[in-house]
């Protein structure tokens, strides 16, 4: 007896050995790069940290490009290549290995991945307010103090989504007509002080717009987009811009000036208004909803001790359909605006040229005359200013 228990427990135990055997043969072991992948990726998720309130990643903004990808399959091989090329550069995106591009791609220039871009939305968020930030009209002295002849707002910046946050739910205390120009605009006065330009909707998200470049209303989106694109482009000469849904009925006539009050009127159940502008007039107001709710975009107003200079823009359109401007006729045009303005006198020139493809990108086309700080002479650089149309 004693020997068919020691047999049976020889058995049992031979075949569990020859089982491990045969797993340990037969199952690849992972090559050293993965080894070192996977180490790595533990050791990092052991280090890693949550981000936070207020807190930095280390580095210096993204070296970013931005890549054109036709929405819709190409025939040419080489083009069909290219874009397989980007697809693959660029799975950090999302992990659907069907990954379809929209029209523009923003990707790091270093690895083809978002990562990179993590500070400019850590910017967005919102923290509680630092020291010496406690009064009414700090928080907007905050963001005056970042303006200066470099840039309206800081590369690395995470007070920014406490200014935005501000700007978005602040209590309105005056309003009034706005500046004079072609659209329709009003201008408010947040608690602590603050003066904002607001600019309502007057279309549908998916509106498209058809005649010309300059045809229809300032979109309200088009100043938000404006605003974002300008800091991921590492340009930083946008005002500060943010989104809001502001009450006409409550917010915005109890304080209103007479002047603005006269512009008041009610379509249907509809609250309106059609301000002051060379076009603004009774038959176009801009209204609200059946709530007396209006969607609409509020730009934070530049400190006052910074006085503005207008250019006319030297590539502006006639807005004539019959005449064309010289810049569209004459090939000589480019020399001779070097010759009158050369690149080591008259920066502006050079940001002109960053403007055109920022321009291209939000799809604005009509830029005619541009601004900027006047004290800075002609070495000003170019403020990204009324950004909104199409």
């Amino acid at each position: 007896m004693v020997w068919l228990k020691r047999r049976r427990v020889l058995v049992l135990a031979s075949i569990f050995i020859l089982t491990w055997l045969v797993i340990i043969i037969y199952t690849p072991s992972p090559s050293g790069s993965q080894k070192n992948a996977n180490h790595g990726a533990k050791r990092g998720a052991s280090q890693q940290k949550p981000p936070q309130s207020g807190s930095r990643r280390s580095g210096k903004l993204p070296r970013i490009r931005i890549v054109d990808v036709d929405e819709n399959p190409s025939i040419d091989k080489e083009e069909q290549k290219i874009e397989t090329q980007l697809r693959d550069a660029s799975q950090d995106f999302s992990d659907n290995k069907n990954l379809t591009f929209s029209k523009i791609k923003i990707l790091d220039g270093e690895n083809g991945d978002s990562k990179a871009l993590l500070n400019i939305e850590l910017d967005l968020i919102p923290h509680a307010l630092p020291e010496g930030v406690r009064t009414q009209g700090a928080i907007w002295n905050l963001a005056g103090s970042w303006v200066n002849s470099k840039q309206i707002t800081p590369a690395d910046n995470p007070d920014l989504g406490m200014v935005l946050n501000a700007m978005a739910n602040r209590p309105i205390v005056k309003a009034d007509i706005g500046y004079k120009g072609t659209q329709l605009k009003a201008r408010l006065e947040l608690s602590g002080g603050q003066w904002v330009v607001f600019k309502p909707g007057r279309y549908t998200r998916d509106h498209v717009i058809d005649g010309t470049p300059y045809a229809g209303y300032d979109r309200h989106t088009g100043e938000i987009a404006a605003f974002h694109l300008d800091r991921v482009l590492g340009f930083h000469r946008a005002p500060i811009v943010v989104g809001r849904r502001i009450n006409l009925r409550t917010e915005i006539k109890p304080v209103a000036s007479q002047s603005l009050l006269n512009t008041f009127l009610n379509r249907g159940n509809q609250t309106c208004f059609y301000g002051k502008c060379y076009y603004c007039k009774p038959e176009e107001p801009a209204c609200a909803d059946e709530h007396d709710m209006m969607e609409g975009s509020l730009t934070l107003w530049l400190p006052r001790d910074k006085k503005l200079k207008k250019w006319h823009h030297l590539w502006s359109r006639t807005y004539r359909d019959n005449k064309k401007a010289q810049w569209e006729h004459d090939n000589n045009y480019c020399q001779g605006v070097l010759e009158k303005y050369p690149l080591e006198k008259h920066r502006h020139i050079m940001d002109i040229l960053d403007t055109a493809a920022f321009d291209y990108l939000i799809g604005n086309a009509d830029r005619h005359q541009y601004e900027t700080f006047e004290a800075d002479g002609d070495q000003a650089m170019l403020l990204l200013m009324d950004s909104a149309k199409r």
